[in-house]
């Protein structure tokens, strides 16, 4: 029963973030939820460390003010019991200069009864850094 409640909740997550549906995204974030997106918050505000709704919700915000998302493409999604795993294609446009930013994100997720209580992304961070400040970085 909990792997099918998850793979609804998952779901429904990925299809409320393609939409941009903060509703139904608040409706599936537990209160204190703990979300942390792997690339520099000088760079992507959203990222780092995020603790509870508010504070996700927010980051969520950043990222629709920065990006127009034109792609979330899920090529695979992985889902045992309270756990969950995808791999998705983004596509954004970024607002400030029309860049087409693209990456891959691997998500990892944790459930309870339905709702979100963890978020771990990985991208390559250097490389979407690069195509957002549209220039190479000498490391």
């Amino acid at each position: 029963m909990t792997t099918e409640i998850t793979r609804a909740a998952l779901e429904d997550i990925i299809d409320a973030f393609q939409r941009g549906d903060h509703t139904r995204l608040a409706a599936r974030y537990d209160d204190d939820i703990e979300s942390l997106l792997y690339a520099p918050p000088t760079v992507f505000p959203f990222a780092g460390l995020k603790r509870g709704k508010s504070a996700v919700l927010t980051g969520l915000l950043l990222v629709y003010r920065s990006y127009i998302i034109t792609r979330y493409a899920v090529s695979l999604a992985l889902v045992d019991g309270d756990r969950a795993a995808s791999i998705a294609d983004f596509h954004l446009v970024q607002r400030s200069t029309g860049r087409v930013i693209t990456t891959s994100l691997a998500s990892f997720y944790r459930f309870r009864d339905g709702k979100l209580i963890g978020y771990r992304g990985f991208t390559d961070s250097f490389d979407w850094a690069e195509q957002v400040l549209g220039r190479e970085l000498d490391p």
